[in-house]
């Protein structure tokens, strides 16, 4: 009984942790939409983004006819992109979100490299 207990109580803290690390950050609304690569990416053509109010998002090969789900978040201006795999890409947004610049560098950096970057423009 007592082991039951403890595990109502850690899978608690363990939603309670989930939900506030999901629910924390800066609001979602002014980034909500549809962007779109301004070049084709790695040769495998141009990648749609898709970002919903939900913190639900799709990465899509729109040449490849491909998606891959992911979460996504606002944090310190920028959106935070987390695909099930561990990787975290971070976005940085210009021009009120019309503009989105994604690092893919694997570092840490106040905006965007050139040589490692992915652009895209709000397209809905």
């Amino acid at each position: 009984m007592i082991r039951s207990i403890c595990k109502g109580i850690s899978l608690g803290l363990l939603l309670l942790g989930w939900l506030s690390f999901w629910g924390c950050g800066e609001s979602r609304q002014p980034f909500v939409g549809t962007y779109k690569s301004t070049e084709p990416i790695a040769n495998k053509g141009y990648i749609e983004l898709v970002l919903r109010d939900n913190g639900e998002a799709d990465w899509n090969w729109v040449d490849e006819n491909r998606s891959v789900k992911l979460k996504w978040r606002v944090q310190d201006g920028r959106v935070w992109l987390y695909f099930k795999e561990g990787i975290i890409l971070i976005g940085t947004p210009t021009e009120q979100g019309k503009y989105l610049a994604v690092d893919i560098s694997g570092e840490w950096h106040e905006g965007c490299p050139v040589d490692k970057c992915f652009n895209f423009v709000r397209e809905k």
